[in-house]
């Protein structure tokens, strides 16, 4: 009977001195627990940096407006926006009411057969200096117009959202390098 209770005693003595005796391993630096210097900007931004995750539920809203638009419900894609919007995209820049981008809108998407679009990825971003929310989508847009000519564009859409309405988008493009001909 001692012998088993000094074994017992040995056996939970040995479990309880090796707890917390192994190496310690130093945990691998990220940004976020790296140090922080002081850093100065060779330039100032004109918007804050000051930012953090957003609310994924605006990106789903802004990516549900593009797919509306995208299948040809121009109408229902500005479900989404507010009453008075900005509208930026190359050789554009649009500020008025809803309607009226949407009058506009009608026609451009009426011209086009087919349309698809795919994205790379997004980012919902809050800036809490400001209490707005961005959406930024990286996407491929291509189309085909009634004519059958077939085009595309790599496609920066920043959209602010706020109170669950889009008030501005602000689109960059990159066109994509004609293909080479092909000698015969």
């Amino acid at each position: 009977m001692i012998m088993k209770k000094s074994l017992l005693f040995v056996l939970l003595s040995i479990v309880l001195l090796s707890c917390g005796t192994g190496p310690k391993q130093d945990e691998p630096k990220t940004d976020s627990t790296a140090k922080k210097e002081p850093l100065v900007y060779p330039f100032t931004a004109k918007y804050s940096l000051n930012w953090q995750p957003g609310d994924e539920r605006n990106a789903v809203l802004a990516l549900t407006s593009f797919k509306k638009y995208v299948d040809g419900d121009v109408k229902g894609a500005f479900d989404y926006f507010a009453d008075s919007i900005e509208f930026i995209m190359d050789k554009f820049h649009f500020v008025g009411k809803k309607d009226s981008l949407v009058a506009m809108m009608i026609p451009m998407r009426a011209g086009i057969a087919s349309m698809s679009v795919q994205p790379d990825t997004w980012i919902t971003t809050y800036y809490p200096d400001k209490k707005n929310t961005w959406v930024t989508v990286w996407s491929t847009q291509k189309w085909t117009d009634k004519k059958g000519k077939t085009d595309s564009v790599y496609l920066v859409d920043d959209i602010l959202i706020k109170d669950g309405k889009i008030l501005e988008v602000d689109e960059k493009q990159r066109e994509f390098p004609v293909p080479k001909m092909k000698k015969m």
